[in-house]
Formats: structure tokens, C-alpha cells, sequence
């Protein structure tokens, strides 16, 4: 193995785990974007170095099967995997496990995959591995990536196709290593390629109609919420794109791709309100035509009535806020977010006056929390309906490797030494609250959620709504209409497409298009 060069490299993302017969199982690849991949392919590709992504999720999403107690896998299977690395021909396959409830799962296909391709570099990295590099099997794993992937793996690259020792490279773990540095933060965001996100599966991923990509803007975070695990990979200082670099990536692929809708991933976009508003305001003067998302939300503390008047002039529709609580005392003491009530308070009276839809996203049950502090968030979150606020998402506390609340859990015993990774998911709860058990609030979760969030509307007031959305956004209307009535947006409209920017992309240099 030590005389093999490396000339292509496959990048993985691994199946989804869901629990048997629940919801869940009928599993969305509307959000299924792997930008962190196309990061990675990016760089390699602008190196010269031949690199496809394979999502086994989004290439097979209804092939679900029980695996084992109530979990289920959804899809690729681990014989179409193999086949499609041996079909590739890949030298080395570099698989993310971004999720703990993935970490068994993982550790069974990379040994499949190592004694099927013995020859085969494995390297593996994404949150997980970043989180707790000490659970990973390495005696199937040729390496881990530790920290931002995209210069470690190249580096690795290089180092194994010059003879080079790989041990000293900063976030790369080899199987043997006793030590390790992790990857430094990329400070010159600008410095990296576009996303290669022309090797993604696009006409699955945009089966619905809508032509979507997701963009990132910034990384880190400078707070510290107890349930937050972002800091593994992208550490505590926020690092920003210029706007130049970002209204560049998005006239890219406005033009490649002729892109409708754009989710920015960021954790804090707005937090520097300079340089957002000027991000927005170019957005506007480039007139895009295109609807704008921030998926993570935008803090409530750095709002003011400009920046939500120039986020809606630029194409935002909607936008989160996340409160987490409706006890001060909650944010304070147990999460630690730095922020008051007043502000999301104020977030949705400022929407009110602008003409933007807000929502809120809110976490229940850590392990201190009382039944009082749980129905005050309810409480709150009801008074933010009466003010306008039109979206909540609640979600259930997480204790994720390498935050303060899985210490915390683990040194209290909120959680047992011997957890099931798998457990670790939103949708259930895996902490021990002496207040109130899983079991109650699931129930709580799921009644909040059905209380406040809108049922389904009548003919009468669909056609209501419709009629709004003509006098106020027309260019929305018409083009919501057609898409559902399929004059455009369609399956085959999206392949034309594709195919026409495959031709695009091949007829130009690397260099020149990303």
C-alpha cells in the first residue's frame, strides 16, 4: 500500500438511522445538502485531483430496513456502496460521519468496506469524529481528520503521493498515532474554492421542483449554549467571506444553475450588522430574482428594523429567532445564551412593523428544568403567537459529545457511561430530569407543536392566502403558480439544466469556474 498513489478520492455521506415506525421514517431529502463534501471536492478538484461525492441517502431515500432492536437504515445499501467504490475505482474514500447516532453504523460499513477493498485508503472525519476521536475504531481506518477538513485531507494527499511522513500534518490522525494536532480555522474563507456542488445529486435533490443549493457565509461562534457541539469543527471566533466572494458564489450559480431558492447554514449571519446589511443590500442591488433562508436563524439581539427591511427588500420571506426558553433564568444559568427575552420579544414586533414573517425555535427538557420553567417556555411562545409570530419548532435536549451538556449529563448521571449513540436525537429524549420524565415530554413537545403551529387551511382560506401573496409579491405568485400547476420547475426543466451546466462546467478550467 505504501507504493500506491492516490489519482481518485471519493467522498461519502452515510445513510440515515431512524427509529422503526416512527414519522421520521418517511424521510425528507429536501434539506439533505452536503455543502461540507463539496467543500472538500472543491479544493481537491481545483488541485487537479479527480474526487465524485457519493450521498447514500438522497441516492436511494425509500430503501428502509430494519437493522436491528427499533432502528432502521434509509438508503443505499452497504452491497450498492461497495459496489459503486469498486465501480469508481477509488484509491481513497473519505467518509464524514457528521452525527453520533451514525458512529455504529459507520464502524460496520468501514470494516466491510476495508476487507472488500484492502488496498483502499478510509479516511473519516465530520462532527462526530471531531468530538470524540477516542470512539473510533481505527484497525479499519487508515486516517481522521480532526477539525476543517479541506486542507488537512489535500495536505494528506499530497503527503501520501510524495512519500512524505503524514503524522505531523495539523489534523490527521493515522491509526497508530498516539498524538495529534487538530486542524488550524481556516482564516481567509475567500481563499477556498465554491463548493463543488455540481458532483452532488441535484436532480434528486431537487425532485420537488425547486432548484435549491445551501451557502455558508461565515464560520464559528463566538457564544457557548451548553447544548451546542459547532465549536468541535468551527471553533469559538466567527470568521466572514467578504460580501464580494459571497455575491460572487451567488452569481455563479444564479447563472449555472439558475438557481430559486438559497439556504444560508450560517450560525450567526447577522451578528456583524455592518456586514450583513451590506451583504443584503448587494443581494438587492443584483436583483436575483432568487428567495433567501437563513435555515439556522439569525440572533434576536442583533436585529434592528434596517436590517429585517433589507433582508426582506433582498429576497428573505421569512426568517428564525431562537429564544430556547421562556425562563431568563433557563437561558441564563442552564444554557447560557447570552441573551435576553426582551430581545426575541422586540424581534417579532420589528417583523410585525416591517411585514416579515417570524418564527422561533425552543428547547425543552434539560436536566435541571423545572415543569414550571417547561410551561413558561410554552407561555412565552404563546405570547409570540398573539404578537404575530407564526413558526415554532420545538426540540428536545441533546446531549451531543463535546458540549457542556454531555459533561454534564455524564458527571451527574443524567446519562449512563454506556449510552446508545443512536439516542441521540432530537426527537427523543435520552436525559434524566427528575421533574418530568421522556415519556411526558415528548407528550408536552408534541401538544406545543400541534397548539401552535398552524392547521391545515381550508379551501376558503388557501384561496384567501393566494390572494394576499398576488398583491403582495406578485413575481412570487406567479411563480408559486406555475409550479404547482408544472408549467416549470419541473424534473425535466431541472435536467436540462443540469445537463447544460455540465457542459458549462467541463468546458472551463477549474480555476475559472470555482
Amino acid at each position: 500500500m505504501q507504493d500506491q498513489k492516490i489519482r481518485r478520492v471519493l467522498l461519502m455521506s452515510l445513510p440515515a438511522i431512524m427509529v422503526s415506525g416512527a414519522p421520521e421514517n418517511n424521510y425528507n431529502i429536501s434539506h439533505a445538502f452536503n455543502l461540507g463534501l463539496a467543500y472538500l471536492a472543491g479544493l481537491l478538484r481545483k488541485n487537479r485531483i479527480h474526487v465524485g461525492i457519493l450521498d447514500c441517502l438522497v441516492e436511494d431515500p425509500h430503501n428502509i430496513r430494519s437493522i436491528e432492536d427499533e432502528w432502521c437504515e434509509v438508503g443505499l445499501s452497504d452491497k450498492h456502496i461497495l459496489e459503486f467504490i469498486g465501480g469508481f475505482d477509488a484509491d481513497l474514500v473519505g467518509i464524514s460521519i457528521p452525527f453520533s447516532y451514525q458512529h455504529q453504523m459507520a464502524m460496520k460499513l468501514i470494516e466491510k468496506i476495508k476487507l472488500t477493498f484492502p488496498d483502499l485508503f478510509i479516511v473519516v472525519g465530520g462532527n462526530h469524529v471531531s468530538a470524540v476521536p477516542e470512539t473510533i475504531d481505527r484497525r479499519h481506518v487508515d486516517y481522521l481528520i480532526i477539525g476543517e477538513g479541506e486542507f488537512a485531507l489535500f495536505y494528506l494527499i499530497n503527503a501520501i503521493n510524495q512519500d512524505q511522513p503524514v503524522d505531523e500534518i495539523p489534523g490527521i490522525i493515522s491509526r497508530n498515532a498516539l498524538t495529534f494536532r487538530r486542524a488550524p480555522y481556516i482564516k481567509d474563507l475567500d481563499s477556498l474554492p465554491f463548493p463543488a456542488i455540481d458532483l452532488l445529486p441535484l436532480q434528486k435533490l431537487w425532485q420537488g421542483g425547486r432548484r435549491w443549493i445551501n451557502m455558508v457565509a461565515t464560520r464559528g461562534c463566538v457564544y457557548d449554549c451548553v447544548f451546542c457541539s459547532i465549536h468541535t469543527i468551527l471553533g469559538y471566533t466567527i470568521r466572514r467571506r467578504s460580501v464580494e466572494n459571497v455575491i460572487a458564489e451567488i452569481k455563479f450559480w444564479h447563472k449555472v444553475y439558475r438557481v430559486q431558492e438559497i439556504y444560508f447554514e450560517d450560525d450567526n449571519l447577522t451578528t456583524n450588522k455592518q456586514w450583513a446589511k451590506e451583504l443584503f443590500r448587494q443581494i438587492t442591488k443584483n436583483n436575483f430574482g432568487i428567495r433567501f433562508y437563513a435555515r439556522n436563524g439569525i440572533r434576536a439581539d442583533s436585529i434592528d428594523k434596517e436590517l429585517l427591511s433589507l433582508m426582506k427588500a433582498a429576497g428573505y420571506k421569512d426568517f428564525y429567532i431562537a429564544p430556547e426558553s421562556g425562563s431568563q433564568e433557563t437561558l441564563d444559568k442552564i444554557i447560557g445564551k447570552k441573551m435576553k427575552l426582551e430581545d426575541c420579544t422586540r424581534a417579532v414586533q420589528l417583523a410585525q412593523e416591517v411585514g416579515i414573517q417570524a418564527n422561533a425555535f425552543f428547547v425543552l427538557g434539560f436536566p435541571q428544568e423545572s415543569l414550571e420553567d417547561i410551561q413558561k417556555t410554552i407561555s412565552y411562545a404563546r405570547d409570540l403567537k398573539k404578537m404575530g409570530c407564526e413558526g415554532f419548532w420545538f426540540s428536545l435536549a441533546v446531549p451531543y459529545p463535546a458540549t457542556r451538556l454531555f459533561d454534564e449529563c455524564l458527571k451527574n448521571g443524567y446519562i449512563t457511561q454506556d449510552f446508545n449513540y443512536r439516542k441521540l436525537r432530537v426527537a427523543k429524549s435520552v436525559i434524566i430530569n427528575h421533574n418530568c420524565s421522556p415519556d411526558q415530554l415528548e407528550v408536552i413537545r408534541d401538544n406545543a407543536m400541534k397548539e401552535l403551529n398552524p392547521a391545515a387551511l381550508s379551501p376558503l382560506e388557501k384561496g384567501f392566502r393566494a390572494l394576499l401573496l398576488f398583491f403582495r409579491d406578485r413575481s412570487f405568485f406567479f411563480s408559486k403558480l406555475k409550479y404547482k400547476l408544472g408549467i416549470v420547475s419541473n424534473r425535466s426543466l431541472n435536467q436540462h439544466i443540469i445537463q447544460n451546466a455540465a457542459y458549462h462546467l467541463s468546458n472551463e478550467s477549474s480555476e475559472e469556474v470555482l
